[in-house]
């Protein structure tokens, strides 16, 4: 590099966008860049072009090649001078760095500021290290060969000759005497003539600036030697340029750590302060004679009392440290190296960098990282942090999942604004309610996550009690009080589960609870799984079996009191060839859930048609058809035209439908209207499962239902042993009384034995269902069956057997 030319960096990185930023950082500085190499291929392809002053070397390159391997083999080819960059510094990675004698050390994140300091402490090294191998080079062939510049001073010639090596200096090797105090300044001529009259000792400096080339600089030296007759005056000249521009560099290095930002020490081997820049004494506080002389343990006293002293002389050494000044707090780091002085003696060199801002911005960034901006609590990145540290260390841990129930509700009537006030007060409470090393955690919209490190059942109950127990208090917003419910699932960790593994039981226990009623607990059991698995497979298949009408619908006669056949109840069967059967009580709440089931409701309804006109052609042709609709059809604004169009093109009389619905279903004012508008058509209404559920007696008065079915459930076992046995007998009775004095239809379902079926006859029930009769058989069985057990009940078929 040349004096009046900038540097030449490479840049080694295999991050890009570092990579860019430090370029133009350096192109800032006046620095040229030569190229940014992501490899060594790449590093020698471009050294190959031109040699650079500096490489800037990152030690971590991502893949297989180390910076430090990389940085051995191009200083061992070209004596470059290199930096390392990295973010570590471990003691292994500083140790292996420190094996090529580094110029610089950066650790990341660095300011522009660290960088390009550095760089030029670096290369001011470099120079002065050249500068100093070629001035003792000239030294040592001076002394072993004489090669020194010979000056004879020549009084009776007026002259004085050079004897030196060939091109040694850059003037004549013979001129006067008044040519060669010219060179000088005249404040020194007279002293020069004094010394030549004299022929006395006389020492001086010569600054020589010749046209088109750099200042020089030599050393005269006249002695009091001399010979003919003490004519000739004998003394020595020796360039000195290297040594001034040595002098020159090293004030200007010295500027330049007086006036960077880094505070800037250097201590003696027993650890006492030789000298300190102007940031380090604004950093502490005082000035540089307070610190002169003084410990550097006194400098950096200990954090706490009994903490142990760290031993900062360490070449290398790289440490954080935290210092009180002014009442401001001071957050730094201190990169320590040791150098050597001319008496053998070991200094050592500690900058120091004020990362005060840098740390409170971390703090922040990662605050904002890993917390929740609602509710403060945790949140997706903090869960899978603190569940991966659980992991890592081999400990166990639980996860408490939490979602609000009917929360989406309380959004909706009453706005976002109201249902982040609740979640906030959620969030609150369940801190209040958990240890301090709990961690809560907002997993989204309306669920929260508990991480915790208790696994015992007994604890962990009692834990999600009291985070159930914290939501009974009313809930006070702006809107007014709400009362809030949730549902818990709780799942443990084993040795072998992922967290991602973890947080799916927990998942799976909480849709359990929310499944069996919500505001309930459920911890987590493999049954669980596989029932979650079990209606996935369900949900999948539903479309296909619709569409491929694997569900299909089967029929189970109602018998009258006299052995007639009054009525065909229509019931989905779906059967999986590769599977088997499927149960109603299984895929029905799903096709629900999943709106299927107005398809299947669809599907059944023109199977009862094509039936209907089946049993008519043989004969049936009184004979009414059940068909179940549940609440959710119900809330479809098109069921009612529906039911009009398929009719009408079934050419099906709607007085032989009868709908039947359950109990649950009278709750809904919508579903009321609607059944109203579908029993205009003439279609009749009965409530399945009367008995259980959400009705009572005051629904028999209702002109919206023209018939019920006793649930089975009121069944007695006959005989009749217990008192509980004969209450339900007794119920039983007095409801099918009930229903006969209203002129209500009444059917008693579930019959299996003749026990069962006597005692319906006997309490005057008119209408009957069960297995006793026959189980739900398809269409073709039930042809077979009607043709077998009612042909001669039968008028029609029976006037035509008695006219054969």
């Amino acid at each position: 590099m040349n004096d009046n030319t900038s540097p030449v960096i490479l840049i080694v990185e295999d991050n890009l966008v570092e990579a860019i930023h430090v370029k133009n950082a350096l192109v800032e500085a006046s620095m040229q860049v030569l190229g940014i190499a992501k490899t060594e291929s790449e590093l020698y392809s471009l050294v190959s072009k031109q040699v650079p002053d500096l490489i800037l070397m990152d030690i971590d390159l991502g893949g297989a090649d180390s910076g430090i391997e990389i940085a051995k083999n191009i200083t061992a080819k070209f004596h470059l001078p290199v930096v390392f960059s990295t973010s570590y510094c471990d003691d292994t990675t500083i140790s292996n760095a420190l094996e090529i004698s580094p110029y610089g050390y950066l650790v990341k994140p660095y300011g522009v500021l660290s960088l390009t300091t550095t760089i030029q402490v670096a290369l001011e090294r470099k120079k002065i290290e050249k500068a100093l191998a070629s001035s003792n080079r000239r030294f040592a062939m001076a002394s072993h060969i004489a090669k020194l510049g010979i000056l004879e001073v020549d009084i009776s010639t007026q002259s004085v000759v050079i004897e030196s090596v060939e091109n040694l200096f850059d003037f004549p090797r013979k001129m006067t005497i008044s040519k060669f105090l010219s060179l000088f300044p005249q404040e020194k001529e007279a002293e020069l003539i004094e010394a030549m009259n004299t022929k006395s000792n006389y020492l001086t400096t010569l600054q020589l600036k010749i046209d088109g080339q750099p200042t020089k600089w030599f050393q005269v030296v006249l002695s009091d030697v001399g010979w003919s007759d003490d004519y000739v005056q004998i003394g020595a000249i020796q360039d000195i340029s290297v040594l001034q521009s040595t002098q020159s560099n090293l004030s200007v290095a010295d500027k330049i750590v007086s006036e960077i930002k880094e505070g800037v020490l250097v201590c003696d081997a027993a650890g006492l302060i030789i000298k300190a820049n102007k940031s380090l004494c604004d950093m502490l506080g005082t000035n540089a004679e307070s610190l002169i002389s003084t410990h550097i343990n006194n400098v950096f006293p200990k954090a706490r009392k009994h903490d142990p002293r760290p031993d900062y002389l360490i070449d290398g050494l790289r440490t954080e440290l935290t210092i009180v000044s002014e009442e401001r707090r001071f957050h730094l780091t201190m990169s320590v190296t040791s150098f050597d002085v001319d008496d053998g003696d070991t200094n050592f060199v500690a900058i120091l960098t004020d990362v005060t801002e840098l740390k409170s911005s971390e703090s922040q960034l990662k605050y904002l990282a890993f917390t929740d901006a609602l509710t403060g609590a945790g949140n997706r990145n903090f869960l899978n942090n603190i569940v991966d540290s659980f992991s890592e260390s081999c400990e166990p841990c639980s996860i408490i999942f939490i979602d609000i129930d009917e929360f989406k509700l309380i959004n909706d009537t009453h706005g976002h604004e109201v249902g982040d006030e609740i979640l906030r007060a959620c969030a609150s409470r369940f801190k209040a309610t958990l240890r301090d090393n709990d961690s809560v955690i907002r997993f989204g919209g309306d669920e929260f996550v508990i991480v915790t490190s208790i696994t015992c059942h007994k604890l962990l109950s009692k834990m999600t009690s009291r985070l159930n127990s914290s939501l009974k208090k009313m809930f006070k917003t702006t809107s007014g009080d709400f009362h809030i419910t949730a549902s818990i699932g709780v799942a443990s960790s084993t040795e072998s589960m992922s967290s991602t593994e973890l947080l799916k039981n927990a998942d799976i226990a909480m849709f359990s609870a929310k499944q069996s009623g919500k505001n309930s607990i459920v911890t987590f059991s493999e049954s669980l799984s596989k029932n979650i698995e079990y209606r996935l497979f369900i949900q999948q298949g539903l479309k296909t079996a619709i569409q491929s009408k694997q569900i299909t619908a089967y029929f189970q006669p109602i018998i009258g009191a006299k052995g007639e056949i009054l009525a065909v109840e229509a019931l989905a069967r779906w059967y999986i060839p590769s599977h088997g059967p499927i149960s109603p009580d299984k895929f029905i709440p799903i096709a629900e859930r999943t709106k299927h089931i107005h398809d299947i409701g669809l599907l059944m309804l023109d199977e009862v048609c094509f039936a209907l006109k089946a049993l008519k052609s043989w004969g049936f042709s009184d004979v009414k058809f059940n068909l179940n609709m549940s609440a959710v059809q119900l809330q479809n604004d098109g069921v009612v035209e529906l039911l009009a169009e398929r009719f009408a093109f079934h050419h099906i009389n709607p007085k032989r439908i009868v709908i039947e619905i359950t109990e649950s279903t009278l709750q809904s004012a919508k579903a009321r209207e609607v059944l109203t508008k579908i029993k205009a058509l003439g279609v009749t209404v009965s409530i399945d499962d009367f008995g259980t559920g959400f009705s009572c007696i005051s629904e028999l008065a209702d002109e919206t239902y023209d018939a019920i079915k006793i649930d089975r459930s009121l069944l007695p076992d006959f005989p009749l042993r217990t008192k509980q046995e004969k209450r339900r007998a007794l119920i039983i009775e007095n409801v099918v009384s009930m229903c006969v004095k209203l002129g209500m239809p009444c059917t008693l379902e579930g019959l299996e034995s003749s026990e069962q079926v006597s005692f319906a006859k006997k309490i005057g029930a008119k209408a009957m269902q069960g297995y006793y009769f026959t189980r739900p058989l398809n269409l073709v069985g039930l042809m077979e069956y009607l043709q077998t057990e009612h042909a001669s009940t039968c008028p029609e078929i029976r006037e035509h057997a008695e006219d054969e």
